[in-house]
């Protein structure tokens, strides 16, 4: 904020932290829609600030800064998988958007098309935004940049691109990224408590779902007060380490299940069949295995006592309550077919929507043969 001006030093960051929170905690109360509106709004600022920032930084760019160092000699390789864990965990998180399948109209199609371009565009995003860094901030600066807790913004002082450029990277990040991503942190995690009290592994109330927006607000309001505390804690960094961990443990066990299930229900009617599922899920535990093997000690043991309370819970509660597979009719009712025009609508914009992807995700990778051709 100092780069707009604006001198919010006396407040504690936990503060405005907690008080976005807490704004994005009412909206989700007020309905799928009203949250989602506010998440496009948000993305589509995003892009264009950063499109902005892009256009504003090309007369500042310095490609013999490629290749300005080099190392002595590669990291270890359990520093380096430590590292591809981190890595990894900035991509995560494209799934959450099965999280509303329930409150997503024609899901069958929509999720497994936004599934498939949420990757490239995760890829995208960050590799313009590394290629910008590294041709705008010269070598000599990158022991700053390790330790800064803003890189970017750190970067561009350095490199003395003060005032109009931090002004639009920060507006860019802070109210497009930023936001963005708190509103999908509070939506997605509800959902996912509210499903597991409907299926007894959580205390009932938490499913329970607000006859006035439809919205399941004890749920919501749960992750609120879990984020107030580790905000005010300070322990999101350490929190960060576990998710890494909890994440992939939740995706093999997601792996795991897909397995189960195309054994114990071959026949089951499925909207949507997953190409190679079987292959893909066998591929994923063995890698998420093998990287788990280098995380943080630490972390992994707080996991581990995470994992045994939650495997306690499941032998002393949800065990008891009978557990039968409905089927899908049972489960969400029927799945609407969209009209031959609806169809021939959402096809359009998922043209649309893939012919830009492809686009940009071209572009992010052409844009690294300009140091080496010229």
């Amino acid at each position: 904020m100092s780069a707009l001006g604006v001198d919010i030093s006396m407040i504690d960051d936990r503060v405005i932290a907690c008080s976005l929170v807490a704004i994005f905690l009412v909206v989700n109360c007020l309905g799928i829609k009203q949250s989602g509106k506010v998440q496009n709004g948000f993305i589509f600022f995003f892009w264009g600030m950063t499109i902005l920032w892009f256009c504003y930084m090309i007369p500042h760019v310095h490609l013999a800064y490629f290749g300005g160092f080099a190392m002595d000699k590669m990291p270890p390789f359990s520093e380096m998988m430590y590292i591809f864990g981190l890595v990894w965990w900035c991509y995560t998180g494209f799934e959450t958007c099965c999280s509303v399948g329930g409150e997503t109209k024609f899901p069958q199609y929509t999720l497994p098309r936004a599934l498939k371009l949420s990757v490239f565009l995760v890829f995208a995003v960050n590799a313009l935004f590394q290629w910008f860094l590294v041709a705008l901030v010269s070598p000599s600066f990158y022991g700053t940049l390790a330790v800064s807790d803003a890189p970017y913004a750190e970067g561009l002082k350095a490199a003395g691109l003060i005032g109009a450029p931090i002004i639009l990277l920060c507006i860019a990040i802070t109210f497009g990224g930023d936001l963005s991503t708190i509103n999908p942190g509070i939506a997605a995690p509800a959902r996912y408590i509210y499903t597991m009290a409907e299926d007894h592994s959580l205390p009932k109330f938490l499913g329970k779902i607000s006859p006035r927006f439809n919205t399941p607000n004890n749920a919501i309001i749960l992750v609120g007060i879990i984020n107030f505390i580790l905000i005010a804690t300070n322990s999101i960094t350490y929190i960060a380490s576990v998710s890494l961990i909890s994440l992939a443990v939740c995706y093999m066990i997601g792996c795991l299940a897909y397995l189960g299930l195309k054994k114990k229900y071959p026949d089951l009617k499925r909207p949507y069949k997953a190409p190679m599922g079987v292959f893909g899920s066998w591929f994923t535990i063995v890698v998420y295995a093998f990287m788990l093997c280098f995380a943080d000690r630490m972390a992994l043991i707080t996991a581990a006592i995470i994992g045994v309370a939650s495997l306690a819970y499941f032998f002393l509660y949800t065990r008891g309550h009978k557990d039968v597979m409905p089927t899908l009719e049972e489960e969400i009712g029927e799945i609407d077919e969209p009209t031959a025009k609806e169809k021939m609508h959402i096809d359009r914009e998922y043209k649309v929507w893939a012919w830009g992807t492809a686009v940009v995700t071209v572009v992010a990778l052409a844009i690294y043969l300009i140091p080496i051709l010229f």
